[in-house]
């Protein structure tokens, strides 16, 4: 009792700047992705700041990774709302998302106006890095969801249908699909329990407005030649089917943003290495791919419209959910859906794996060898994913200045 009270009293002290500043601190320091994040989160927030105590933060870290987007980001979101309200949210959003955002939109303009530097073996350096994370992603999440032939089986099945036939509507059809076979093949295994529901009507506001703004943007986008209407509906509808987080943007995005031409694979494929490297949330990709589109409208613009529409699904889902999540979390069959789509979206990544990863990464013997490097460090040698990426990258420079060149002669 003690102790929930001197929780209590130092809550009420937390001022909006206070929540602002501590996740601008956490922007600029979390390196690692979600799973990283969530660690420095916990360590900050609840042993260091004493904001919350353990079982709130596990409950919202298991809420956070129930709805769709980065689940990082929604963590954070969720703890500046338990704290200050949609304001806090926002807040802890802002200063988390800014300083790697300032960081991926700002590397738009270097790689297009600097495209000198950014030589074949460099970018082949960053590129098979991303080979081998995204490769380990795939493990990990394999790991986490597969775990029986049924998950197995809509994961290859998912694998298989993108492969080999790439209508860009198939991703969505089929996060939808497993869901429904979820139902049936793993609700028998969740036992019911007794549940009671209030109505809120402020929650059901914003989850109207998220279902609202999902069904106009491609009616508008039909109607109206917009280059910001066409961003806004392609980086929305990719933020509230992102289920998994982290690197299952990365399928989803090269299915909107490549496979219409909006940018080249190279680029597409330089930017998700670069969001390796820096602090804060791996959705600040969508800020790098924004602001690298060839269309009429001011890149800054691009970039910050394509950011902000990426996370605002988030918003929507903390606000509208959050308040119903102690009654969701026991329904059997919203269980079951979410395994169903858990065990698609590894093989949406795995399909992403392929092709662009794997298809544009690997055309000869020097990223061969820079692929043969990252295997090391990232796998072997465990280095951490930034600093892998930097080492790489820089080797790959340095053989295209032929300052290497004399160790791969005997390949020639």
């Amino acid at each position: 009792m003690t102790k929930q009270k001197k929780l209590n009293e130092q809550l009420n002290e937390v001022t909006y700047f206070m929540i602002f500043f501590e996740f601008l601190k956490l922007g600029c320091t979390s390196f690692g992705g979600p799973i990283a994040h969530i660690g420095f989160f916990r360590e900050h927030f609840v042993n260091k700041k004493k904001w919350m105590d353990d079982k709130n933060f596990l409950d919202i870290v298991s809420f956070s990774n129930f709805l769709p987007g980065p689940s990082s980001s929604q963590v954070g979101m969720c703890i500046g709302y338990l704290q200050k309200g949609s304001l806090g949210a926002f807040l802890a959003w802002l200063g988390f998302t800014l300083p790697s955002a300032i960081i991926m939109i700002g590397s738009a303009y270097g790689f297009l106006f600097y495209s000198d530097f950014f030589t074949n073996c460099l970018l082949s350096g960053i590129k098979a890095c991303v080979v081998v994370i995204v490769f380990q992603a795939i493990l990990g999440m394999s790991k986490q969801f597969l775990n029986d032939y049924k998950k197995i089986l809509i994961t290859l099945g998912t694998t298989l249908i993108l492969i080999f036939f790439t209508n860009n509507t198939y991703q969505i059809l089929l996060i939808i699909i497993s869901g429904v076979l979820g139902n049936f093949l793993f609700y028998e295994k969740i036992k019911a329990k007794q549940i009671s529901l209030s109505i809120d009507y402020k929650p059901l506001f914003y989850l109207l407005l998220f279902v609202i703004i999902l069904l106009i943007f491609p009616i508008l986008n039909q109607i109206y030649n917009s280059d910001i209407i066409l961003i806004s509906d392609k980086f929305f509808r990719v933020g509230s089917l992102v289920f998994g987080g982290g690197h299952v943007v990365l399928p989803l995005l090269q299915n909107e943003i490549v496979n219409f031409n909006l940018i080249e694979k190279d680029t597409f494929l330089f930017g998700y290495g670069l969001a390796q490297i820096i602090p804060g949330p791996l959705f600040t990709f969508s800020g790098f791919l924004g602001a690298s589109m060839d269309l009429s409208q001011h890149k800054i613009l691009l970039g910050v419209i394509s950011l902000i529409m990426i996370f605002i699904p988030s918003f929507f889902l903390v606000f509208g959910v959050m308040p119903y999540w102690s009654v969701l979390r026991n329904i059997p069959k919203v269980k079951a859906f979410f395994i169903g789509v858990n065990a698609c979206v590894v093989g949406l990544l795995i399909s992403a794996f392929y092709n662009p990863v794997i298809t544009s990464s690997l055309n000869d013997y020097q990223s061969i060898i820079l692929l043969s490097i990252s295997i090391v460090l990232i796998l072997l040698i465990k280095t951490p994913q930034w600093a892998s990426v930097i080492i790489v990258a820089a080797i790959g420079k340095m053989m295209d200045l032929d300052i290497l060149n004399f160790s791969f002669d005997f390949l020639i």
